[in-house]
């Protein structure tokens, strides 16, 4: 009796085991071992491409990977492996299929050929189903891959394949192809509204019409064209966020990252303004001079022409007052002289609550260490 006793007591001891141990299976192998293990099993590759600094590739490990019907699937299907983009084969692996956001996650073929891709945290559900479009490669990725590489340029393909690059992450490529479809079309082709995405204020802004792109110098240069095409507004609006973009970017210092500061380039923003029919103008062309002394680590400068035109402003164009805070605290020993001018005019003119509390706080701050 105690030896049965004892045997079923193992045996739920052996289950519970096995359960809380459930997980995908990643195998210690090289990439070209997975491979050529894929291909002798009839399987696919399944690789995650991670860093150790990233936090929603570890979030994924422990809160999906874990789980019993993603580690059923994925054990079932794929040869998997992890892959730090940073270690050992990383690099070339990063290199090879364009990784530029992490987590992403590849569905190979034996051959190594992209089935499908994906990135970022998510839900085992669709973690599943995107795995399981890379095992038929009846997906957009696979799909508008095998397009391009059998020749296909048209203007339809084109556009889909970069968005389908921005979704994957693929900032270069995107880039690449943005540059060889704009290439191929003439300028009344661009300005259309099937193109404005590449152009427009939206979700590929910050990839293909930042102010350091090649788009938005078009835009910039051609605005009516796209008027034209589009609306005047629409137009507009999108001008507008980018000039302030680049006040803001200047003052915060993300600017030079992207850039280093040239005078002459604020010169050729102004003129820009100037030739536009933007209804904030005035207000823009001041913001490049704040820019401009902002560059030229005049703080001085940068207060006074806030304290003289901060009132004329719309409350968008206001907003950068934040980014003047940030600039403000990078010049050494600087201790806010103008805050309480600054802060009356915040609190007679914006409708931001929270630039307003901002602004009192810094008041009080400053104004009772100078008394």
């Amino acid at each position: 009796m105690r030896r049965i006793i004892f045997a079923v007591t193992m045996l739920f001891l052996s289950l519970a085991v096995s359960a809380q141990k459930k997980e995908i299976h990643f195998e210690k192998l090289s990439l070209k071992e997975a491979l050529a293990k894929a291909k002798s099993e009839n399987k696919s590759v399944f690789v995650d491409c991670f860093t150790t600094w990233c936090i929603p590739c570890k979030q994924m490990e422990a809160n999906v990977f874990t789980q019993d019907s993603v580690a059923d699937f994925y054990n079932r299907n794929f040869i998997n492996i992890k892959v730090d983009m940073e270690k050992g084969e990383g690099p070339s692996v990063k290199k090879m299929y364009t990784i530029e956001a992490y987590p992403s996650y590849l569905v190979l073929d034996a051959d190594g050929k992209i089935r499908n891709k994906f990135v970022g945290g998510m839900s085992a559900k669709d973690f599943i189903a995107n795995a399981s479009k890379g095992l038929t490669a009846n997906n957009d990725e696979a799909n508008l891959n095998a397009r391009y590489e059998h020749g296909d340029r048209t203007p339809e393909l084109m556009r889909a394949y970069i968005r389908q690059k921005i979704k994957v992450m693929e900032k270069s490529r995107a880039k690449e192809l943005n540059n060889e479809l704009m290439a191929s079309l003439t300028p009344e082709q661009k300005a259309s509204p099937e193109n404005w995405f590449l152009f427009g204020e939206n979700r590929y802004t910050m990839y293909l019409s930042d102010f350091s792109s090649p788009n938005f110098e078009y835009l910039a240069e051609h605005w009516r064209d796209f008027v034209a095409k589009n609306t005047k507004d629409t137009v507009d609006k999108k001008l507008s966020s980018v000039y302030r973009q680049i006040a803001s970017w200047t003052l915060n210092g993300f600017y030079a990252k992207v850039k280093p500061f040239n005078k002459k380039d604020y010169e050729r923003y102004k003129t820009q303004i100037r030739n536009t029919e933007m209804p904030d103008k005035k207000q823009l062309l001041v913001m490049m001079d704040i820019a401009i002394a902002a560059g030229e680590k005049n703080i001085d400068e940068v207060t006074d022409l806030f304290l003289k035109n901060l009132g004329s402003f719309s409350e968008a164009n206001r907003h950068i007052l934040f980014d003047y805070v940030t600039f403000a605290r990078t010049i050494k020993g600087y201790t806010f002289p103008k805050i309480a001018g600054l802060s009356d005019e915040i609190t007679r003119t914006s409708g931001n609550p929270y630039l307003v509390s901002l602004f009192k706080s810094m008041k009080e701050r400053y104004v009772q260490k100078a008394n």
